[in-house]
């Protein structure tokens, strides 16, 4: 994959492209690199991508996650790959610094309510506090020594649908760069992964999807050079019943779709896992507590979009950002 000594391989004006689907959502490919390595990075990550599908999703029969749930309670140490126990790791982490805001044992709540199933509903108030009582993410227990892990009563359930997203973008950046990938970017559901400006020295821009509008709508561009940024949103999955939109993103303190006065919470920043874990976190928390640290978190930048339309910036993401909102219905840079 490098080029001989004393050579320097050109990277080629036009990508490498492909749209693929895994990890349940749509994964789009433009890579630049030497030779034919664009399009063997392509095929590396979707690989790898694949790898990590199954081994942490909640629905996959033989996952390891799936096998981690099947055994809560019953004391077995189940044991893990070495990016799905890093991953666990990593989410207990969130946990704590989030005061439990951020709990990968949603996933009894995830179930129940079946936001993304074929058939969600708006459970009861009785079966509400029956999925609560098992959501404590400190019921995981790892093993470092024997990289297994157990949950501590019978059905509890791990999901880790707030974090494998962003956790993809950082192992996708990894192979790209073992194939000398230079240029380019991926996107994952509402996730983005970025790797330094295009060959001609222009920054890579996306749109800032209008989160009440069609998937091909935005109200805003951003430049994202050489980061991840990371979406959480009320549009991304739910479903409507007597008037009131449900979404997929469920607050632990309550059992309900978080309702803290915000549309979508984009947060920047070099670390996949991150920038997911503060995006969920954030949305859950609501906009004033988001307000509070738009300008306070090291190495991140936010973009929040709250019910009225408003929408806030990191003073960070200022000279990327540019809005475009051709309706006028959004307000920029409101004061906080």
């Amino acid at each position: 994959m490098s080029s001989l000594p004393g050579c320097v391989a050109s990277v080629p004006e036009q990508p490498a492209t492909s749209v693929t689907f895994v990890m349940n959502t749509v994964v789009e490919y433009e890579l630049y690199g030497p030779d034919e390595q664009a399009e063997e990075a392509i095929q590396a990550i979707d690989q790898a991508l694949r790898d990590l599908e199954n081994r942490m999703s909640l629905y996959l029969e033989d996952s390891e996650i799936q096998r981690l749930n099947a055994a809560a309670g019953n004391g077995e140490w189940i044991p893990l790959s070495e990016d799905t126990f890093d991953l666990l790791k990593r989410a207990k982490e969130f946990g704590d610094a989030s005061g439990g805001i951020f709990d990968i044992t949603i996933a009894p709540l995830t179930e129940l309510w079946g936001v993304t199933s074929e058939h969600p509903q708006v459970p009861s108030s009785e079966e509400i506090q029956q999925a609560l009582a098992l959501v404590d993410y400190r019921g995981l227990e790892l093993d470092e020594s024997l990289q297994a892990a157990r949950l501590t009563h019978a059905g509890m359930a791990v999901d880790l649908g707030g974090a494998a997203k962003g956790y993809a973008c950082d192992v996708a950046r990894k192979v790209a760069q073992q194939y000398e990938i230079t240029s380019g970017y991926l996107s994952i559901g509402g996730n983005l992964m970025v790797i330094g400006q295009k060959p001609d020295g222009k920054q890579f821009t996306f749109g800032l999807r209008d989160p009440r509008g069609s998937a091909n709508e935005y109200i805003a561009t951003i430049s994202l050079p050489d980061s991840t940024m990371a979406t959480s949103g009320d549009y991304e999955r739910f479903f409507e019943q007597d008037g009131i939109r449900y979404h997929h993103i469920l607050d632990p303190d309550t059992g309900y779709p978080s309702n803290g006065g915000l549309m979508s919470v984009s947060v920047v920043t070099p670390d996949g896992a991150l920038a997911d874990f503060l995006s969920t976190t954030l949305f859950i928390l609501g906009r004033d507590a988001a307000l509070e640290q738009l300008n306070n978190i090291p190495g991140c930048g936010l973009i929040l979009v709250d019910t009225d339309k408003n929408v806030y910036l990191s003073d960070s993401l200022k000279e990327w950002f540019t809005p475009a909102d051709s309706t006028g219905s959004y307000q920029f840079e409101v004061p906080a």
